[in-house]
């Protein structure tokens, strides 16, 4: 299965999000290739998992707090970040041409 790139939009107004684990999470867990966080509540992720198989696995830190994993393409993306994160952004575009050639 090739890889994709997920955005996760988390609640953090709900007290029983547990962001520091989530954070540590997301630096070690198998499931996720690679992570950004640059806008507090949002992890961009690559994983070769489904968004399900994903919010399945953050549930146990995100406990009742809302949690949106969806897939995204980042071809076509904008928005209004750093240089650093439009470089993460486009390798990721670049990996998946990479894997249609």
């Amino acid at each position: 299965m090739a890889s994709r790139t997920y955005p996760i939009a988390l609640d953090l107004l709900n007290r029983t999000l547990v962001l520091d684990a989530l954070k540590e999470s997301a630096k070690t867990n198998d499931i996720f290739e690679n992570w950004w966080n640059l806008i507090p509540g949002v992890f961009l992720v690559v994983s070769e998992q489904s968004a399900a198989a994903i919010g399945k696995a953050l549930r146990q830190y995100t406990k009742e707090a809302r949690l949106l994993v969806v897939e995204i393409n980042t071809d076509r993306s904008d928005g209004w970040l750093p240089e650093t994160g439009w470089k993460w952004i486009g390798r990721r575009s670049d990996e998946r041409v990479g894997d249609r050639a």
